[in-house]
C-alpha cells in the first residue's frame, strides 16, 4: 500500500491508503508541480506545437538515453529545445521516432506570465518540458533552451538558466517517475477486441472485476455521435451515447455498469469506505494526462478519463459542449422506471460524483464492466 494520508472527520481520524488494483501494486509518484512550485505562485502545464521535425541523435543503450532537439513555435512560446529522454530500447526499436514526429506536441511546465521582449510577448519562466508521443509523455532531462529572441535569451541566461537548474532536474526526475508508473500500469493491463467492429480496448482489473479502461467507440446509429461529428474525437475519446445507445454499446461479455458497480469500483481504488462522496481529492488520479484544459491528471489508476464533453438536447438536434472541461458516464438502471444516474468528473472537481441525468436523450460517454 502506498500514499498513507490522514483525514479528519469530526472527532474521528481515518487512515486513507491509496492502492492500484491492476494485477499488481504500483507505487504512486509524488505530485510534481505541487511538490516543487506550489509555494511560488500560480503555475501552468500547457501544450504547444513542435515546428518541423523532432531530431533524434545516437541512442545510448546503456542507460537508455535518447538525445533529442526540436523547435517550439506556438503563441507565447518560441525557442529551440535540446536534452535527453529516458526511453526503453524496445520502444526505440518500434515506431517511436515516427510516432513522436506524427504527434509534434510538447507539454510545458511554466509560470504563464508572458513578458514583452521587443515586439514579442513570450513566456520565459520555464521549469520543464515533456515530449508527447501519441498518448505517452517523456520528460526531457538535461534541458537546454535557446530563445530566438536575443533579449529573451539574455533574460533566461541571467534569471533562470543557472539558478533554476536544480529545480528543472527535480521536475524531470519526478516526471520520469510518473512515466515509469504509467508504463507499469499499462504492462499490468490487458486488451480485448470487440467482435462487432474489430476495435481493440485496454482493460484493467479492479478487485477481481475487469473494466474497459477506454471510452466505448461502437457506433449505435441515431443514438451515438462523435464530438462535433468529427471522427478524430472518437478515436481518442470514444462516442457520446444516449441512454438507449449506452445500453447497446458494450461488447459481448460486458455490460453497462450499474450504479452500485461504479461505487464499488471507486471505493476499491480509493480505499475510502466512508462513502465516495466523502473521500478526499482523487479526481486527478482518474484523469488522463492530457485532454483537459489547464493540464490533465496523473492517471495513477490507469482508468484514463478523458474530458470528452457531452451532447445536450437542443430542439430536434443537439449541441456539443464542454470538451476539455467535463466527462460523464452512464450507469445502468435495474429497472426501466428506476432513477437514471450519471458519474461526473469536472476540470475543477477533486473527485467523481453521482448526478441525476437530466434527460435520457442527453449523450455521455460509456465504460463497460465484465459480465452479461
Amino acid at each position: 500500500m502506498y500514499g498513507a494520508k490522514m483525514l479528519k472527520n469530526g472527532s474521528k481520524i481515518f487512515s486513507l491508503f491509496v492502492c492500484i488494483f491492476v494485477g499488481s501494486s504500483v507505487a504512486l509518484p509524488p505530485r510534481t508541480w505541487d511538490a516543487i512550485f506550489d509555494a511560488e505562485g500560480s503555475g501552468d502545464y500547457v501544450s504547444a506545437k513542435v515546428e518541423g521535425q523532432v531530431r533524434f541523435f545516437k541512442y545510448t543503450y546503456y542507460g537508455e538515453v535518447q538525445p533529442i532537439a526540436f523547435t517550439v513555435s506556438d503563441g507565447n512560446f518560441s525557442f529551440v529545445v535540446s536534452g535527453n529522454l529516458k526511453v526503453s530500447s524496445d520502444k526505440v526499436e518500434s515506431d517511436f521516432y515516427a510516432t513522436c514526429n506524427k504527434t509534434k506536441e510538447v507539454w510545458i511546465s511554466c509560470f504563464n506570465r508572458p513578458q514583452k521582449f521587443g515586439k514579442e510577448n513570450l513566456v520565459v519562466d520555464i521549469k520543464g518540458i515533456d515530449l508527447a508521443c501519441n498518448d505517452d509523455l517523456y520528460a526531457i532531462r538535461d534541458l537546454r533552451i535557446k530563445f530566438k529572441n536575443e533579449t529573451a535569451q539574455t533574460w533566461w541566461d541571467t534569471k533562470f538558466e543557472g539558478k533554476e537548474k536544480f529545480k528543472r532536474k527535480q521536475l524531470a526526475d519526478f516526471r520520469i517517475a510518473e512515466q515509469e508508473q504509467r508504463i507499469a500500469v499499462k504492462d499490468a493491463s490487458s486488451e480485448i477486441v470487440d467482435s462487432r467492429d474489430g476495435k481493440a480496448y485496454r482493460t484493467i482489473k479492479i478487485e477481481g472485476r475487469t473494466w474497459i479502461a477506454q471510452n466505448m467507440n461502437y457506433e449505435v446509429p441515431n443514438e451515438s455521435w462523435c464530438y462535433e461529428n468529427n471522427d478524430s474525437y472518437c478515436e481518442r475519446g470514444g462516442r457520446l451515447y444516449t441512454l438507449e445507445g449506452a445500453r447497446q454499446a458494450c461488447p459481448k461479455g460486458y455490460h453497462l455498469p450499474r450504479d452500485r458497480e461504479w461505487q464499488d469500483m471507486l471505493t476499491s481504488l480509493t480505499q475510502c469506505y466512508d462513502g465516495v462522496q466523502n473521500c478526499g481529492a482523487f479526481g486527478a488520479k482518474l484523469k488522463a494526462k492530457t485532454g483537459w484544459h489547464g493540464g490533465g491528471g496523473t492517471d495513477a489508476y490507469g482508468f484514463t478519463v478523458f474530458s470528452s464533453g457531452r451532447r445536450d438536447v437542443l430542439g430536434k438536434g443537439g449541441r456539443f459542449v464542454d470538451m476539455g472541461e467535463y466527462a460523464a458516464f452512464w450507469s445502468a438502471q435495474n429497472g426501466r422506471n428506476e432513477t437514471i444516474w450519471i458519474w461526473v468528473l469536472g476540470r475543477m472537481g477533486d473527485n467523481m460524483v453521482r448526478e441525476l441525468a437530466p434527460n435520457k436523450n442527453q449523450a455521455y460517454s460509456v465504460r463497460c464492466i465484465d459480465g452479461d
